[in-house]
Formats: C-alpha cells, sequence, structure tokens
C-alpha cells in the first residue's frame, strides 16, 4: 500500500509535510507527485489498494488527479474513478443554500430579473474557481453588476449571483467520512464582508448544533465526497451552506485546534482500503 500525494511544488508546503509525517506515523509509504515533474510518457504508477489525496485545487491538480486515479485505488471519492464535481449538486439534493444562479450572459435584461429573484440588492458576485475569498464580491447598484459582469465574461470567467446574507461570521465544519472532526468560527474583519480572506484570519475553536453537523455532512455526501471543509452562515438562525471545499486546508485546525488531521486522512483511507480488500 502506497500514499501518493498529488501537490504542486511550492504552494501550501505544510499540507504535504504534514502528510509525509502522518505517513511515517502509520507506517505508510508516502510517494509526492507533481504534474510539473511527472513523466506523462508513462501509465500512472497508482496501483490497486493504493491511496491517492489531492492536496489542493487548481485546474492542473485536477487533471493531474484524473490522469493518476486508477479503478480499484482508494480516494475521498464515492465513485472510485475521480469524481467530477458539479456545481449544482447541492442545490439538486435539497441542502439549504443561499438562494444562487448561474451567469454566462451580461444581458441587462436578465441581471436586473436575477437580482429581483435574489430579493434585490445587494446581492454577492462568485466569479468560479477562487479560493479565500478572491472573487468574491458584493454589489449594490445594477451599473456596478453589469460592469462586473462584463470584465468577468470577457475573461472568460463564469460566476455565480447569490442572494447577500448579512452577517458577520461563518462556520467552518471539517466533516470526514460521517463525522464532524473539526468545527471553527470565522469572522469578518472590519470594512469587508467575507469572513475567509486575507492571510491573517480571525478563527477560533466553536462547536455548533447537532443540525449543523449532519447538514454538513449531507453537503459533503451530496458532492460525491467523504472529506471536506463546509462553510455556513447563520442568517436568523437558519443555516445555509455557502461552500463544500474538497480539499479543504486542513492546516488551520493544526493551529487553531491543535488537532492532527492529516493522520486521519491517512488512516480514513488506510482504513477504507482494508474494507475494500
Amino acid at each position: 500500500m502506497i500514499f501518493y500525494a498529488l501537490h504542486l511544488p511550492g504552494y501550501q508546503p505544510r499540507r504535504l509535510e504534514y502528510i509525509k509525517a502522518a505517513c511515517q506515523k502509520l507506517k505508510i509509504h508516502c510517494v509526492p507527485l507533481d504534474p510539473e515533474t511527472f513523466d506523462f510518457s508513462k501509465p500512472s504508477p497508482v496501483k490497486k489498494g493504493d491511496l491517492v489525496y489531492r492536496l489542493s485545487r487548481g485546474k492542473l491538480l485536477r487533471f493531474f488527479e484524473d490522469y493518476i486515479v486508477r479503478p480499484g485505488c482508494v480516494t475521498f471519492y464515492q465513485n472510485p474513478v475521480f469524481h467530477k464535481p458539479d456545481p449544482f449538486l447541492l442545490q439538486k439534493n435539497g441542502i439549504s443554500i443561499p438562494k444562487t444562479i448561474f451567469c454566462v450572459s451580461k444581458s441587462r435584461m436578465l441581471m436586473m430579473e436575477y437580482v429581483r429573484q435574489l430579493g434585490g440588492f445587494p446581492v454577492v458576485v462568485k466569479a468560479l474557481g477562487g479560493t479565500k475569498g478572491m472573487g468574491v464580491m458584493k454589489i449594490d447598484t445594477i451599473t456596478s453588476l453589469l460592469g462586473v459582469a462584463d470584465f468577468l465574461l470577457h475573461q472568460k470567467k463564469f460566476f455565480v449571483l447569490k442572494q447577500y446574507l448579512p452577517v458577520r461570521t461563518s462556520a467552518r465544519l471539517i466533516v470526514l467520512g460521517n463525522q464532524i472532526v473539526a468545527s471553527m468560527e470565522y469572522k469578518a474583519k472590519d470594512l469587508d464582508f467575507r469572513t475567509n480572506s486575507g492571510k491573517k484570519l480571525d478563527v477560533r475553536s466553536k462547536k455548533y448544533p447537532k443540525s449543523f453537523e449532519d447538514l454538513a455532512v449531507r453537503a459533503t455526501q451530496a458532492m460525491g465526497w467523504e472529506f471536506g471543509g463546509v462553510d455556513i452562515l447563520v442568517h436568523k438562525g437558519k443555516p445555509y451552506v455557502s461552500e463544500v471545499n474538497f480539499p479543504c486546508n486542513f492546516v488551520r485546525a493544526y493551529n487553531v485546534l491543535n488537532l492532527d488531521i492529516a493522520s486521519m486522512i491517512v488512516k480514513y483511507l488506510q482504513q477504507k482500503a482494508k474494507k475494500l480488500q
């Protein structure tokens, strides 16, 4: 059994560091693979029963994962072959989310109708593919919305319009299998409505009601994943799933909660492999 850690050189190095340490502790051979040095003239080295985990997001690494993963290997996807995410799966599965509309047009008439359906201004624009709050904007007027839409679509960046919920905190629940292994509260900084933006975040440990935990587990499973970081907004006492992240930043759980999530990741995949034998 080999643990293949898919990563980009120099990006999020602590994630790889912790995964390698967890593998050493559990006596599992860890092989880091990155697409920049991999010889694509050769087939994937992954064999049946091997463990594969992608450490970060991004099109290049997702493509690399698609190439590396083989039937019979063990991942966090419910489907043993690479599961391509569908951004509409939460809606399709009845998960409570802020009202969301996918946008590929800069038509003024359509935009005004979308804003009406979302309850009026302000609305939130989220460019697809961003992380740590990048590409998330609060928009207050149709003039600003049309300008932002024009720019994003010119850059070939599709986006969603979301209902704006006036909250200053968000919950991050880390799901592993059917359990919540970590939960934290993120707090927005002054002059910013985003709770997860910038390098220095205001994050603290917080326990949430079981209903929130159950919602996080259902949202992760709806995406076809067995591991993920679920962001939840609470408005007028009701939880809304803002996003499900896979992979997610488990390093922050070390800093805030002193939790060895990396060992949980490796052990979970190891046990899953044994069950499939």
